[in-house]
């Protein structure tokens, strides 16, 4: 048999574990110590999935919400009108060109326009930013780096220049001036995305202190200051933005469009030049001097 532990070495363990136990206790930070818990993130705010019609003449289409009670609506829009839909919901759109009927899947919150492609006829194009208050001038596509070099390039930039990119997107067009030349330069996007992405690229170029990029409507923004403007934008937002150019460009400033001429403007055009991008694809550049 095991001898019997003596008794009098129990209170002395109580003691110790007693110690040990208030050691530990007063080791804990006080309440006001302890850091906070992390703020709880807000939901993304759903946005209305929109249609704007920016055509000059009244649209029909259907429009289905996918897995949904709701059957399909039928739609007469007006130029220049915007239709909103909620942005909880995928939508099927359908409408007829003249020659075909056209069905496309429209993404949860996202804006779209109705516009005339190249050969006139009614097309769907993912649009800028769905708002009322701000005319859609372009869907969003990026211009191919070969051919911002040589908008650049056809403009004469030197470092004395003040380059406006109306519709700046990511902001390529403002940055590569500020890189290249020097030269400084002023992006105008409505999409706060396109702004912070722009003034992303302008820290990873170096070249922050040179440019500018503004979130504001580009067919308000004051362009005095300019000695070059550059546009990749539609044939008819080209001409919503030539009354602008005309009013509050200085003598012998340039305007360069990618793709699209401005109408009206045969007589101030200095040069077309066509190149191809890094894909094959081909680009027509207009250059104009005020």
């Amino acid at each position: 048999m095991n001898p019997k532990r003596p008794l009098f070495l129990l209170p002395v363990a109580l003691l110790a574990f007693s110690a040990l136990w208030t050691a530990g206790c007063s080791s804990r930070p006080p309440e006001e110590a302890r850091p906070a818990p992390p703020p709880k993130e807000k939901p993304a705010e759903v946005r209305d999935t929109t249609v704007r019609n920016v055509t000059g003449q009244t649209v029909e289409y259907t429009i289905r919400p996918i897995f949904s009670v709701v059957g399909p609506m039928k739609r007469t829009i007006a130029a220049g009108a915007l239709d909103k839909f909620p942005g909880e919901a995928t939508y099927d759109i359908e409408f007829t060109n003249g020659t075909e009927t056209k069905l496309y899947r429209l993404d949860k919150g996202t804006p779209h326009s109705f516009r005339l492609d190249n050969e006139g006829l009614l097309e769907l194009y993912q649009g800028a930013h769905g708002r009322e208050d701000v005319p859609d001038l372009a869907p969003f596509v990026p211009t191919p780096m070969p051919v911002v070099e040589k908008m650049l390039e056809m403009a004469g930039l030197t470092a004395t220049d003040v380059v406006y990119d109306l519709g700046c997107g990511d902001g390529r067009i403002v940055i590569t001036a500020a890189r290249k030349y020097g030269a400084r330069g002023v992006g105008v996007d409505i999409v706060p995305e396109r702004i912070r992405d722009s003034r992303s690229g302008a820290e990873e170029a170096g070249v922050a202190g040179l440019v500018e990029f503004k979130q504001e409507d580009a067919t308000a923004v004051d362009i005095s200051s300019a000695t070059v403007v550059t546009l990749y934008l539609l044939p008819e937002s080209n001409l919503l933005l030539r009354p602008k150019l005309e009013a509050q460009l200085k003598p012998g400033a340039r305007v360069v469009s990618h793709n699209y001429s401005i109408e009206g403007w045969s007589d101030k055009k200095l040069k077309t030049e066509t190149l191809a991008d890094e894909k094959g694809t081909e680009h027509t550049i207009h250059l104009y001097r005020r």
